[in-house]
């Protein structure tokens, strides 16, 4: 264990904001050549990071950076995977749904495998049953009452031939997107920043990531206190990966939040199939 865990936390919020803010938030504000760059810069400090401080013995300091250079590494292969190499019409539903699970499928497999490499156990990133029937419970209730309220919003209702015309679409958006972000951004550092400072500041500090990175959004006005409904929910779900050491009740938790912006989105734009 560290000594000075106040200094580990701001150090380390430091840190995974820089990457996430770059990669996530400010990702359409730098050129896409530099912004590969930048990347693999962050790739190689990393990774020398975790040379040096392996061959110091260092391994749970040194496995957290192994990670950071993992997720920096997820970020710059999936930016050679792009909408128009895909051909997809983002103006669709269809394009949109494919955009977001190739994203989300490049990135997560390439953290996975890359962890894997690393000596990581799925265990080791809550990729586990957990407590089954209390994260499927939560879970599953929370997706159907988020999934409720969006569909029967009286500010923006939506028809049933509308939900029945992009329902496919409309699933694996928020399905593939809610895993992917609660591995990323919880998933492979909670139980690494646990050996480190308490679970409630492991926590806490994933959940002011999580926030930040949402500062980019375009669906709304409201940027700052919709960051800040990200940090309650990141919060949320990072309780929910504590206590049922699984990422089942917060993926599908997550999903259903995400039903409140991805259907009024596809409605307000009309998006066809």
């Amino acid at each position: 264990m560290i000594r000075n865990k106040s200094l580990f936390f701001v150090l380390t919020l430091v840190i995974l904001l820089g990457v996430f803010l770059l990669n996530m938030t400010f990702e359409g504000s730098v050129p896409g050549p530099l912004l590969k760059i930048i990347r693999a810069a962050f790739i190689i400090v990393f990774l020398s990071g975790w040379i040096v401080l392996k061959k110091k013995g260092r391994r749970q300091v040194s496995d957290l950076y192994f990670t950071l250079m993992t997720i920096n590494l997820a970020f710059l292969v999936v930016s050679f995977f792009t909408i128009d190499l895909w051909r997809l019409d983002i103006e669709t539903s269809r394009g949109i749904a494919l955009a977001k699970m190739s994203d989300s499928i490049i990135i997560s497999a390439v953290v996975i495998t890359g962890l894997a490499i690393g000596g990581f156990r799925l265990k080791d990133i809550y990729i586990t049953s957990g407590k089954l029937i209390p994260g499927l419970l939560i879970g599953v209730v929370s997706f159907l009452i988020l999934g409720f309220l969006a569909i029967k919003n009286p500010e923006a209702p939506i028809s049933t031939y509308f939900i029945k015309a992009n329902l496919a679409w409309i699933l694996i958006f928020v399905l593939f997107n809610g895993f992917m972000e609660e591995l990323i951004f919880r998933g492979i550092f909670l139980k690494q920043l646990n050996y480190f400072i308490k679970p409630f500041w492991s926590i806490l500090l994933t959940a002011i990531v999580f926030g930040a990175a949402h500062l980019q959004v375009t669906y709304t006005t409201e940027v700052l206190f919709f960051a800040g409904i990200t940090l309650v929910l990141g919060l949320i779900w990072g309780f929910l990966i504590h206590y049922t050491k699984s990422l089942l009740a917060s993926v599908l938790f997550h999903a259903g939040a995400d039903l409140l912006i991805i259907i009024p989105i596809y409605a307000s734009y009309g998006v066809g199939t």
